[in-house]
């Protein structure tokens, strides 16, 4: 009877775990691999970063991987919207590399004012 009990509640865990891991997104546990597309939209701004999955021994399709806020999605690369998104996500990273960070001037270096002064002088 014991046997049983203990089977039966090893049983529920495992059927438990399986449904909560696949909520969202199919990926293989052991790989992390998109197995499935996901349906609905993402928007751009809710994208943290993305992964590009290509197809081999490991993983049946070529996927873009979105991790969104909420979520991971798992996206068809030849889907016209995804390819949109793609450019948007490349021009806020490029934006993103190339914003200087401003540095207020040091006390010990000369204001422009001075530098100026100085050149007219000479």
């Amino acid at each position: 009877m014991f046997m049983l009990q203990t089977l039966t509640v090893l049983s529920l865990t495992v059927i438990f775990l399986a449904s909560v891991e696949g909520k969202g997104v199919q990926m293989q546990r052991d790989v992390q691999c998109c197995m499935l597309y996901s349906q609905g939209k993402v928007r751009t701004k809710d994208v943290l970063r993305f992964e590009v999955q290509t197809e081999g021994p490991d993983c049946s399709i070529q996927a873009i991987i979105l991790y969104t806020k909420k979520a991971v999605k798992c996206a068809d690369p030849r889907d016209r919207k995804v390819k949109r998104l793609l450019r948007k996500l490349l021009q806020r990273q490029r934006l993103k590399n190339h914003r200087t960070m401003w540095l207020p001037p040091r006390d010990n270096l000369p204001a422009m004012s001075e530098v100026s002064q100085k050149s007219n002088l000479t």
